[in-house]
């Protein structure tokens, strides 16, 4: 794997699978308060997915935080440094 592509402290194991990805987003669904709703849910993930600083499919490059559980809850932001991408929710 090219070094680009790491993220720091990452190594390849620990590419995560679409239903653990699942599973961990299901644990949050059970408080709605916390979390955005789908449609800045998938606004975000797709932002994170058009990003260089993602690495694997699943993991932010900046915070080491998965995108797709990251993106669901308000008090989240993209932690791009300087000029984050997408913001909290109120």
């Amino acid at each position: 794997m090219e070094e680009k592509n790491r993220c720091q402290g990452c190594i390849e194991s620990v590419m995560v699978t679409e239903e653990v990805l699942r599973e961990l987003v299901e644990q949050i669904e059970g408080d709605r308060t916390k979390m955005v709703s789908d449609a800045v849910y998938k606004k975000r993930v797709k932002i994170c997915e058009d990003c260089s600083s993602l690495r694997y499919g699943t993991t932010c490059a900046h915070s080491g935080y998965l995108v797709h559980y990251q993106a669901k809850l308000k008090q989240e932001c993209c932690p791009f440094p300087g000029r984050p991408k997408w913001g909290r929710e109120e």
